[in-house]
């Protein structure tokens, strides 16, 4: 059973089944996330670069690479969890 862990950001003591469980996504979860990726995807490509104002354009850019990253790690960590408990 999952035990508080009491600390700055709460986390939680879990076994190494219960990362698994936890991890696993239905897939009406994954193809929601496939989706938010496409769209983030999207608006990251079509940003303009500003010349005038480069810190915001840069700034943009890495918080869409943020997001990108991690839906995707979210995605490989459930298809992980589906394969580790599949065997």
């Amino acid at each position: 059973m999952a035990v508080l862990i009491p600390n700055q950001f709460s986390t939680y003591k879990l076994t190494e089944e219960e990362v698994l469980e936890g991890s696993k996504l239905t897939i009406t979860q994954k193809q929601v996330m496939q989706n938010h990726l496409a769209s983030i995807a999207s608006e990251k490509l079509s940003a303009a670069y500003d010349p005038s104002d480069s810190l915001k354009s840069i700034q943009e850019e890495s918080y869409h690479r943020g997001q990108i990253d991690l839906i995707t790690y979210l995605l490989d960590q459930s298809d992980a969890a589906d394969e580790a408990t599949a065997q």
